[in-house]
């Protein structure tokens, strides 16, 4: 997508937003942007480095972003914000829990990933990665695998036993033969044994029963989010995450995003406050969400940049730079290239 990169080349203030965030840790303000070139420009900058985390003020604008950087042809991720009103309701094989696993796989996998989410998407504490990565469980032709051992480890790990697959989430053991259905796959694998050794893995239509294609190895990551207190660790924020890697932040309009982030706090403790009243909660119940003082505090120390079409008011956020681009939106032409011929004379 070099057709796209190479414009911004010629502008200076890319070029010294582009050494500021390869210099430093800490937030770079870009103003003078609008909607329609956020990404274009979010796209740009982040060539450089294989993860990156955006945040914005609302789903609605999460999912347009998804789906002008999926144009793009980067690997992008919806990363949906949990419910914390409705936190205790089973999302057991919920499509938004497919899907923030499916991101947190790709950071563990070491691929080049685009995540995206709301500020609310990282107010919820996660498993530290490295309590991920002992709960993932790598099987391979040829390994040797213990069924019942892998029965109760699959259990632990948050899959459903069944009699037979048929959502994600679950799997099923009939002799020595083990069909799952990880999160993070299009379709439910087949693992058949020689024995005690892995002979064959493949994926296959759950409807029909019918092979689709032989792997050589499955990774399974948990089918649940774990409670980090349950699991005997400290939760972290999904920005503490990306930060793990060689990454970028973006923040999409930073004083609209607090705002989300305030809005969703608010709301939190006064259901927490409720509950506890009504003895649905014990009084010493921990709250299982970070505040927005707290997401501040990261934001704050990640390498990244704000974007915004106005300078904000917002002084919570600390900016080492501020940037100004001199940017247009423009008109669509509804297949009248003759317009198109014009503007780009006009320009040119």
């Amino acid at each position: 997508m070099d057709t796209f990169y190479e414009p911004l080349l010629e502008l200076e203030a890319f070029g010294q937003i582009r050494e500021q965030l390869k210099k430093e840790e800490g937030l770079q303000l870009i103003t003078g942007c609008v909607d329609s070139q956020k990404t274009h420009l979010m796209y740009s900058l982040g060539r450089d480095w294989p993860v990156k985390l955006i945040l914005t003020y609302n789903e609605l604008k999460a999912k347009e972003i998804y789906e002008e950087y999926e144009a793009l042809g980067e690997d992008v991720y919806y990363y949906p914000a949990r419910d914390f009103l409705f936190f205790q309701a089973d999302i057991q094989g919920n499509e938004l829990l497919r899907q923030r696993v499916s991101a947190v796989s790709s950071l563990l996998s070491g691929e080049k990933s685009v995540i995206i989410t709301t500020l609310d998407g990282c107010m919820d504490p996660l498993l530290p990665l490295k309590k991920w990565r002992e709960l993932m469980v790598t099987i391979g032709v040829g390994s040797i695998l213990e069924m019942d051992a892998c029965g109760k480890r699959l259990v632990q790990m948050g899959y459903e036993r069944t009699g037979q697959v048929e959502l994600p989430g679950q799997f099923a053991i009939r002799g020595g033969i083990l069909d799952i259905y990880p999160l993070t796959e299009e379709y439910p694998v087949r693992i058949e044994l020689w024995d005690d050794e892995v002979d064959s893995i493949r994926s296959f239509d759950a409807e029909s029963q019918r092979s689709l294609e032989n792997l050589d190895e499955l990774t399974l990551y948990p089918a649940a989010e774990l409670n980090p207190e349950e699991q005997h660790c400290e939760g972290v924020s999904l920005l503490d995450y990306v930060k793990v890697f060689p990454s970028l932040v973006f923040l999409d309009e930073g004083g609209r995003l607090l705002e989300r982030g305030e809005t969703v706090e608010k709301e939190y403790l006064q259901n927490y406050e409720n509950r506890m009243e009504k003895g649905e909660i014990p009084k010493n119940q921990p709250k299982e969400i970070f505040t927005c003082a707290e997401m501040i505090h990261r934001l704050n120390h990640v390498r990244g940049a704000a974007l915004g079409t106005l300078e904000t008011p917002e002084r919570r956020l600390e900016f080492h730079n501020r940037f100004s681009m001199d940017t247009r939106s423009v008109q669509p032409y509804n297949n009248h290239f003759e317009f198109l011929v014009k503007d780009l004379k006009r320009w040119k």
